[in-house]
């Protein structure tokens, strides 16, 4: 896409960016990609700074009224485009994981805290509490290749169910070649249908006290894999009939016992014994945690929360930039990481030893203006610097090791916030 048509498509209004300013399209695009953990004057003076451009810096003002002329949308197809290169590209350097031959996709949603505006509670969600007002909340859903460690997709917008999102928006970015996973939540005849009726394959961890009579009696007996067939519920008969949807569909049942022992229920359309053995899915599920990870970094180490905006659209444009960062800098180690997998075996160390997320985000984000604006340094100079800062920042990788999930109050998450080491600190 030509550079002028980007700029048509993506900005606010037809007479946007149609003079010279001291913030143009793309340096206001790159500004809202830097990273905001302090101050924007100080994040402004470092960005001008790089570019030795102080003397011409324009003020926090300035550029907020800039960020308003860039729609959101242009994150999501800057990752979006990101995503495509890396399946084209890196896939035939051999760069591209799967599994039996199938990409491996998770879809789980994650809450936001939304600053607190007139216009966020229009656009998002009013979480009550012991306080009169309530808070804002936003619900961002993701479909994410735990593999490659890539988002596929993600959408934010006001609380609904989580399932819908499937339908409305993630479904256009399927393909067959993948499994998508899925927590119990997902466990509804709808999305067993809906993926039934379109190929597409699955695996759904089930409640033990399902509404599937199927299910049920799975539980209790002493099976541990078996086919059934399901009938539409009451609860959905609408939805499919609606939708054209199966009212009878095939599926597997397959009991996964737990390193603590405890049994849990996976729903899937891999009929196949033989590809896809009954020991395959103990692997197969825990493989979603992954997305359980992903959402970890995004809020605590990469502080998705901390918005530089109370705008609707500055809220979306630090969201999305962040995503687009993220997903770049999974990409961008690839090769790097293939490089340390090498000689971890060569030198046979006790560990495998794994680039540091916190390291490899925060180079990125210190490099952002170099590598996408500054006309005086080579990109691939920037490359080889970033390179060498990723190897700097190795760690080890501790296979088998478990954390028990804390339950923390609200006191305690105040704290964590507040005080708790970040990424920029």
């Amino acid at each position: 896409m030509k550079n002028s048509l980007i700029i048509d498509t993506f900005r606010s209004k037809e007479t946007d960016f149609t003079r010279d300013r001291k913030l143009p399209f793309w340096t206001t695009t790159v500004l809202i990609l830097t990273s905001w953990k302090t101050s924007m004057h100080n994040r402004l003076n470092k960005f001008f700074d790089e570019l030795n451009l102080l003397d011409g810096m324009p003020t926090p003002s300035a550029f907020c009224q800039a960020r308003k002329k860039i729609r959101p949308e242009l994150f999501i197809a800057l990752k979006d485009e990101t995503v495509k290169i890396f399946y084209s590209i890196y896939e035939q350097t051999g760069l591209v994981k799967r599994w039996k031959g199938r990409f491996l996709y998770a879809i789980d949603g994650s809450y936001l805290n939304i600053p607190d505006t007139e216009e966020t509670r229009k656009k998002y969600s009013i979480q009550t509490n012991q306080y009169k007002d309530g808070t804002v909340q936003a619900l961002s859903s993701f479909l994410y290749d735990v593999m490659n460690e890539i988002c596929i997709n993600v959408v934010i917008s006001e609380k609904k169910s989580e399932k819908s999102f499937i339908f409305s928006d993630h479904v256009k970015k399927f393909t067959k070649e993948a499994i998508i996973i899925y927590d119990r939540l997902y466990a509804d005849y709808s999305v067993l249908s809906f993926h039934v009726e379109g190929g597409y394959d699955f695996v759904i961890r089930c409640s033990l006290t399902s509404s599937f009579k199927e299910v049920s009696d799975f539980v209790k007996s002493d099976c541990f894999d078996k086919i059934v067939t399901l009938k539409v519920t009451k609860r959905q008969k609408k939805f499919v009939k609606v939708n054209w949807l199966p009212e009878v569909i095939t599926v597997r049942l397959v009991k996964v016992i737990l390193s603590n022992g405890t049994i849990e229920v996976l729903i899937t359309s891999l009929l196949d014994g033989k590809t896809y053995k009954l020991e395959d899915f103990k692997w197969l599920y825990n493989k979603r945690w992954c997305i359980e990870t992903y959402f970890s970094r995004l809020k605590n180490l990469l502080e998705v929360e901390r918005f530089s905006s109370k705008t609707v659209i500055g809220i979306e444009q630090d969201f999305h930039s962040l995503i687009f960062l993220s997903t770049l800098e999974s990409i961008m180690i690839k090769e790097d990481e293939k490089k340390i997998s090498k000689e971890n075996l060569e030198k046979k160390l006790k560990y495998d030893y794994k680039i540091n997320k916190s390291v490899s985000y925060t180079a990125i984000a210190d490099h952002i203006v170099d590598l996408l604006l500054n006309p005086d340094v080579p990109p691939s100079e920037v490359l080889a610097k970033l390179s060498r800062l990723f190897k700097n920042g190795l760690s080890p990788h501790r296979p088998g090791r478990q954390f028990e999930r804390k339950d923390r109050t609200s006191t305690q998450k105040l704290k964590f916030h507040k005080y708790e080491k970040r990424i920029c600190a």
